[in-house]
């Protein structure tokens, strides 16, 4: 990764913020949630958040640690949340082969998704869950109840909008009764790929007429039927692969989609005036200005408290103390994965992110903190100071 040409030090995707965010608000309209985003990560780990005083055991220097903004857009935050998710999810693994699909939505839909993504990402979630659950559910394919999670990403690795989920599903389910697991017929094969993304666009566009006629959309009938039309005679892309290794490899497998926001740190290869350069695939970059960069990042804004990660059938909230339960005791106890364990790179669509091992420098640890100057032990010092949270930059007209 190239660093910064002044210090040697790594590019942050922070200081893209802090450069550029002042002119950019000038000549934009933001959002709320734009706004916010925009205000965090450009304060981000910065006096104006607040400090924490520390001193270092070791070589006896003094460190202050600014605190971080904490929003769920900055790469510099998700380190420590990662941690954390990566704990709460390894109580709930079965130990049983995954499966990794992704559901793609066409090109066509995605204006009208920038214009209503609550409603629409929302309806996603549904079409995607029901039609997992119902293959699983029909006695021709499976005939149980299987458990899984969706992650949603709404990035291309140019930073275009490009809506998927990412399912994570377990290679297999519970019988109704409980007494038994029942596996796939072919332990390299979940359900047929074409019928899939046939169900799933049947659901998704029956929902969408749906939102249309009851007003929750800005879309007259005409109108409606015209897009339907397109969208039936567009690709709808549903991408199944076995996902490596079995219960001891897959949280971390997962955790490095679920807190994956549209670019991180290490991407990054040159920050200049009229240019912002990063890696996309391979040997690839991209080159944008600072303001199409900026406008590009935040077209990856979610709604307020619209949640990315949910969990269903199994893994649902109500059944995890209960069929979750006897699906454990069915398969019995998995391995724990140890520290070191590594993910192959996923092959997933051109058009989608993989996953990457790389790992955020500027994220910051999830254990003790340490020195930065000789990697001691750092012991906090009495003292905080903070500036009090400014509203956010109130929309132009």
């Amino acid at each position: 990764m190239h660093g910064h040409p002044a210090t040697g030090a790594p590019l942050a995707i922070a200081e893209v913020f802090r450069r550029f965010a002042p002119s950019f608000r000038q000549r934009h309209s933001l959002s709320a949630e734009a706004a916010r985003v925009l205000d965090d990560l450009e304060r981000c780990r910065t006096a104006a958040l607040g400090v924490h005083p520390y001193r270092c055991e070791d070589c006896g220097r003094d460190v202050p640690l600014f605190n971080s903004c904490l929003n769920r857009h900055c790469p510099t935050c998700q380190g420590p949340a990662q941690h954390r998710w990566i704990e709460a999810r390894e109580p709930r693994l079965l130990n049983t082969p995954y499966f990794h699909c992704v559901f793609t939505l066409p090109a066509v839909l995605r204006p009208l998704i920038l214009a209503h993504r609550r409603e629409l990402l929302g309806l996603l979630f549904r079409s995607v869950s029901q039609t997992l659950l119902a293959f699983a559910a029909d006695p021709k394919r499976l005939g149980a109840q299987i458990g899984f999670s969706l992650v949603l990403h709404t990035w291309t690795r140019e930073l275009l909008f490009h809506p998927h989920l990412h399912a994570i599903v377990a290679g297999g389910g519970l019988s109704a009764d409980g007494s038994q697991w029942i596996e796939p017929a072919n332990p390299d094969f979940l359900f047929p790929v074409a019928a899939v993304s046939k169900v799933f666009r049947g659901r998704f566009l029956e929902g969408l007429i749906d939102l249309g006629n009851a007003g929750d959309i800005d879309l007259a009938e005409p109108d409606c039927r015209t897009l339907v039309r397109a969208a039936k005679r567009s690709d709808w892309v549903v991408y199944t692969k076995r996902a490596f290794g079995g219960p001891q490899h897959i949280v971390r497998y997962l955790g490095r989609y679920t807190h994956r926001v549209a670019i991180s740190s290490s991407r990054l290869l040159s920050i200049a005036d009229h240019r912002i350069t990063f890696r996309t695939r391979g040997d690839k970059t991209c080159a944008l200005p600072p303001d199409e960069f900026l406008r590009r990042f935040l077209l990856h804004v979610l709604p307020d408290q619209f949640v990315k990660i949910r969990h269903y059938g199994l893994l649902a909230p109500a059944n995890v103390k209960t069929r979750l339960l006897q699906a454990q005791a069915l398969l019995g106890p998995h391995i724990p994965a140890a520290d070191s364990a590594q993910a192959p790179n996923d092959s997933a669509p051109a058009d989608i992110a993989p996953v990457t091992l790389e790992a955020d420098t500027t994220a910051p640890s999830p254990t003790q903190p340490r020195c930065p100057h000789c990697g001691g032990r750092l012991t906090s010092l009495p003292g905080f100071w903070r500036t009090p949270r400014p509203p956010p930059t109130p929309r132009r007209p």
